[in-house]
């Protein structure tokens, strides 16, 4: 039998839940490598739009190796640092055509700097796509690009091909 204040604690705390006075934590969000956390204060959200049309998909065009892509990757990040504790699924894909396959090279010093997030971001589910057309302009040979990255013909024709399956197209110039 609980001694009476904690029983009156317990039932302060259901009637409180009950109306909706106190609100339960919410899951953690994932972790990222040089991306902070920013909370949601309470009441800000998008009802329940992303739990009745999902999965979301999203696909990032990146053609700079530099503040466009560290943009696409930590818009990434916190799209999944939102949707990914409310359990709501999503397609995320990354192509990197132009000046921005660079990145996609494990050997980069310039861009060694990307390599954990881009990492944290595929362990989460997010898909990278490489331009074949673009390494070779580069003079990026295609045995440097990271292993879980998938090199494809054409990034632009890629990126046409995610927006015909229904994905939104982000792009950060």
């Amino acid at each position: 039998m609980l001694r009476p204040s904690i029983q009156i604690l317990a039932v302060m705390a259901v009637l409180l839940a009950t109306f909706g006075l106190v609100r339960a934590a919410e899951p953690a969000a994932p972790a990222f490598p040089n991306v902070p956390d920013i909370p949601v204060p309470a009441g800000m959200g998008y009802g329940d739009y992303f739990k009745n049309h999902n999965p979301v998909r999203i696909v990032f065009g990146v053609s700079d190796a530099g503040s466009g892509l560290k943009e696409s990757l930590t818009n990434a990040a916190y799209t999944i640092k939102y949707l990914a504790p409310r359990k709501i699924p999503y397609k995320i894909q990354i192509v990197l055509y132009g000046k921005a396959v660079r990145a996609a090279s494990e050997f980069s010093n310039e861009y060694a700097g990307y390599g954990p997030l881009m990492h944290a971001l595929h362990t989460k589910g997010v898909e990278f796509r490489v331009c074949n057309n673009s390494l070779a302009g580069a003079g990026v040979p295609a045995s440097d690009v990271y292993s879980y990255m998938k090199i494809i013909p054409a990034g632009i024709l890629q990126l046409t091909k995610k927006q015909m399956q229904g994905y939104a197209y982000i792009t950060n110039h």
